[in-house]
This record gives structure tokens, C-alpha cells and sequence, in this order.
């Protein structure tokens, strides 16, 4: 309030202030010669007399210190109302300069945490520490140290420090509807048990991700789901599959799988074969990783079938050489269960499979393993015919082991048909292979067959020269079970080579049947 509005406490002044009257009583005095008479001596005759004269003066001074006072009384308050304005304005002044200084001190502080959460995020990006371990996945932008450099904090400080509801919160504030659903599942997904603590309490607490984790799923989600609304497709499916990758390497198998589903539908929404497909692969492979080999197997199937519609050679290739792999094994469980039938017919699938996948090693195999299971059925000449097949492809690679293999499994196919001679002729090159290439399993096998097929021929020595090189071989590998098995093999065919003598010696020489069996004397041959 300016000072002419101000209102301001009433003052009493009398007439004159003590000093001025002392004055004023001074001057009449000197002027009068005299005090002035006192009240009290009223009765006086001579004070009553002379009183006219003095009382003129007196009044007189009285009047021009009385005029002199009023003018100062005047010109007072004016004075004392500029010094009160003066005063009060020197106070909100005052009060304007704190409260300035308080405000720059807080920006001050608050640029100061900035540049120290700017500097640990910098910080943090160079050490490589993040959990997002790449900054960029295809078109879908990270969190990196970028986003803080806008003289402001940017876009991922805004969310430091915020929890999961307020995320979700968020996506739903602008309008992200489906990112919210994925980004509540993701995050409140249970724990799965384990083997080593299968709990109730493990079962039901709620999985834990970093925050770093929870914002780049935040981000990504928001990016997916607008390039989708505004029909880019293509940077939807690569932000759902930088996603699903990322969830794999953790690995979080069942994140990865919810988004390369993700994929799958984009994929499927627009009829891009080549994405589908790349999406089932990925389905099928992290199938392949939880052991759930009959999924994976309708999921590589289905990928092999939308690559060969599409005319996609490579995705064709991968497919194949995945279903491959699924079959083999599909097959050895099955062959394990003692379903022989149904694991000739996934080789089967599995042989073709190779060969669309044009690995030459992959294909061999398969005809290997074919053979084995034909042979086991009963199916010799077909079993011949597919090991002569991965014999060829083992040659061209010169796989010395693959080759090894395979003469092994024809020697017994040519032997299960009787075929004898055409048995030791591979158990004789076997052997010379297994030698090269140093396989001292196959070494032994081979002589362990081939002196049983000398023995059969009735070819003892020979029989007898292999056996022993087959113990010796058995001595060198160092398994128990297989040293005995081949002391006994030996034994036996030196009994038998000895049998003939010892009936003879039994039925015409008593004497030196009692030597042998007193002093074990030698028999003579």
C-alpha cells in the first residue's frame, strides 16, 4: 500500500516538548526579571499588581514557539510516513533477493544430480555393466546415454526409479492397450520351480527383471505397437523379435517364445512367409532347448513348409537341418522304447530331410543310422545299400571314422545274409582303416569279428591270431569289461582248437592223459 493509504497509529503531541517549554520559561524569565508567580501566592498584593505587563510578553513567546512547533509538527509526519515507506520497501526488496537466491540454489543443486545421473549413465554405457548388453536392436532404440543429452533428462530418466504398476500405468495413458497386456504378463509371470527348490514360495513369487530390463521392455512394447497402427510391419516384427531375442539370451526361454508368437502373428497378419517362417524356426528351436522335441518337430515342419512355398532356398536349408536333428532324436527315443517301426520311419523322414538341407555330413549320417534300424528289422539288402551310401559320402570327405562305421555295418548285413566272404573283406579293410585313423575301438571289433568268422570257417590259427589282437587292443583301452569278455572269447577258441587232440588223447592214450591231467602236460596237436 503506497503511504498516503497506509494507515498509521494516532500520536499525541502537546503544544510544546519539554525542552521548549524549559526554553520559553527561560526567556520570560530573563525578559520579565522574574519567575513567573506561583499559584499559590495569589494573595500577594504586589505579584497581582505587576502581573499585566510580563504576562504580554510571555504570551507573546509563547505564541511564536507555538506557531514554530506547529510548522516542525506538520512537516514530521511526512518525514516519519517516507521513512516507514522506505523501510517497507527496503523489506520486500530484501525478501525478493532470498527468495531468488533459494530458487537458483535448487536449480543449482538439481543440475547438479543431473549431470551425475548423466555421468553414471555414461558411465555404465562405457563399461558395457547394463543387462541390455546391445544399445540398438534393428529399428527399436534401447535406452543408452543418448536419450539424457537434451539439456533436459530425457525420455528413460523420466521413468528412473518408477516401479511396474507405473509403466503400465503409462502405456495405458497413451493408449499402448495390447503392450500393456504383454508388459503385465512378462512382468508378473511366477517362477518356475527347479529342481533344487520346488517350493510353494518359489512357485508363487513373481519374477524379478532389472529396471534397466523393465524400461527397454516399456519402450519397445510402445515402438511395436505404434509402427503396427501406422502399418509398419516390418519394424513391428523386428521390434517383437529384438524382444524374443533378448528374452532367449537372459535366457528366459518362455519370454522369448510369448514374442517370437508375436512375430509369428504379425507375420501371419500380412502373409510374410519369409518372417513366419523365421518365426516358427525360432519357436521350434527354443522348443528344441526345453526338450519338447515332438513341438519343435510341428514347428520346424511348418516352417520347412511356409520356406518351401515361399521359394526361400535358405530358410528351406535351415528348416531342413533342423527337422533333421528333431528326427534323429525323435527316432533314438523311439528306438530306446523298443519301437523299431516307428523309428525306421522318422530315419526315414530324417534321410530326406538331409538331403534337403545339402550337408553331405548330415546326409551320411542319416543313411548310417537308417541302415542300422533297417538292419534291425530284418531289412539286410536295404541296410546294405545305405551303408554302401554313407561309405561314398565318408570317402569324399575321407572321414576315416565315418568309414569305419559303415564297413563295420555292412560286414554284419553281409554276414546276417550269409555272405562270408564278402563280411571279412570289409572286416579286413576296417581294420586297416580303423589302424590309420587310429580308432582303437574299431580296431577291436573288427578283430573280435573277423576271428569269429575265421573260427566259423574252421581257420584256427588265424581265428586265434586275431582274438589275440583283439585282447591285446581291449588291454590298451582299458575297459574292464571288454578285457574279460575278450579272455573269454580267446579262451574258448583255443579250447575249440584243442578239442579234436584231447577227445583223441581221451579214447587212445590213457597214459598221457594221466601226465596232462597230473603234471598239465602239453597235448600234442
Amino acid at each position: 500500500a503506497s503511504a498516503p493509504d497506509r494507515p498509521r497509529p494516532a500520536r499525541r503531541y502537546s503544544a510544546m516538548s519539554e525542552e521548549e517549554e524549559e526554553a520559553a520559561a527561560g526567556g520570560s524569565m530573563e525578559e520579565g526579571g522574574e519567575a513567573p508567580a506561583d499559584p499559590g501566592d495569589s494573595a500577594e498584593p504586589e505579584a497581582s499588581g505587576d502581573a499585566g505587563g510580563v504576562n504580554d510578553a510571555d504570551e507573546a513567546a509563547i505564541e511564536n514557539n507555538t506557531a514554530s512547533m506547529l510548522a516542525a509538527f506538520q512537516e514530521e509526519p511526512s518525514q516519519e510516513a517516507a521513512g516507514e515507506d522506505s523501510a517497507e520497501a527496503q523489506i520486500e526488496q530484501q525478501t525478493e533477493e532470498m527468495l531468488q537466491a533459494s530458487q537458483e540454489e535448487e536449480g543449482e543443486e538439481a543440475h547438479g544430480e543431473d549431470q551425475e545421473e548423466d555421468g553414471a549413465a555414461e558411465d555404465e554405457a562405457d563399461q558395457g555393466g547394463s543387462q541390455l548388453a546391445p544399445v540398438t536392436y534393428g529399428s527399436v532404440a534401447q535406452p543408452s546415454k543418448e536419450t539424457t543429452k537434451d539439456g533436459k533428462e530425457g525420455r528413460l530418466m523420466k521413468v528412473k526409479g518408477m516401479d511396474k504398476q507405473q509403466l503400465c500405468i503409462d502405456l495405458l495413458m497413451v493408449g499402448c492397450v495390447q503392450s500393456f497386456v504383454d508388459f503385465f504378463y512378462i512382468t508378473h509371470r511366477k517362477l518356475a520351480p527347479n529342481d533344487n527348490n520346488s517350493s510353494v514360495e518359489t512357485e508363487s513369487k513373481d519374477l524379478d527383471l532389472p529396471e534397466d530390463t523393465l524400461i527397454f521392455l516399456k519402450e519397445t512394447l510402445e515402438s511395436a505397437e505404434s509402427a503396427r497402427r501406422a502399418s509398419q510391419y516390418q519394424v513391428c516384427f523386428e521390434a517383437y523379435n529384438n524382444l524374443a531375442e533378448y528374452f532367449e539370451k537372459v535366457p528366459d526361454l518362455k519370454g522369448a517364445m510369448y514374442f517370437y508368437k508375436r512375430c509369428a502373428d504379425v507375420a501371419t497378419e500380412v502373409d510374410a512367409r519369409e518372417s513366419m517362417s523365421k518365426a516358427f524356426l525360432n519357436l521350434g528351436a527354443c522348443e528344441e532347448r526345453s526338450s519338447n522335441w515332438q513341438i519343435a518337430m510341428e514347428y520346424h515342419e511348418r516352417a520347412l513348409q511356409i520356406a518351401t512355398s515361399a521359394d526361400s532356398l535358405p530358410l528351406q536349408i535351415k528348416a531342413a537341418s533342423r527337422l533333421t536333428q528333431v528326427y534323429q532324436v525323435l527316432a533314438e527315443n523311439c528306438e530306446k522304447e523298443g519301437r523299431d517301426s516307428e523309428a525306421t520311419a522318422l530315419y526315414e523322414r530324417c534321410k530326406d530331410c538331409a538331403q534337403l538341407s545339402k550337408d553331405a555330413t548330415l546326409e551320411g549320417t542319416a543313411c548310417h543310422k537308417l541302415g542300422l534300424s533297417k538292419y534291425k528289422t530284418g531289412h539286410f539288402e536295404a541296410a546294405v545299400e545305405l551303408q554302401k551310401q554313407y561309405l561314398d559320402i565318408c570317402r569324399v570327405q575321407d572321414d576315416r571314422i565315418g568309414e569305419s562305421a559303415a564297413r563295420g555295418a555292412l560286414a554284419q548285413a553281409y554276414e546276417a545274409m550269409g555272405v562270408a566272404q564278402e563280411a571279412i573283406k570289409q572286416l579286413e579293410n576296417l581294420l586297416n582303416v580303423a589302424s590309420e585313423a587310429g580308432e582303437l575301438k574299431a580296431q577291436a571289433s573288427a578283430c573280435l569279428n573277423l576271428g569269429i568268422l575265421y573260427n566259423g570257417r574252421g581257420d584256427h590259427e588265424k581265428s586265434v591270431e586275431l582274438l589275440e589282437q583283439h585282447f591285446d587292443l581291449a588291454r590298451q583301452i582299458g575297459d574292464r569289461r571288454l578285457i574279460d569278455s575278450a579272455r573269454v572269447v580267446l579262451g574258448m577258441v583255443r579250447g575249440n582248437g584243442k578239442l579234436k587232440s584231447y577227445i583223441d588223447l581221451v579214447n587212445n592214450d590213457l597214459d598221457k592223459l594221466l601226465k596232462w591231467k597230473s603234471k598239465r602236460a602239453t597235448l600234442d596237436g
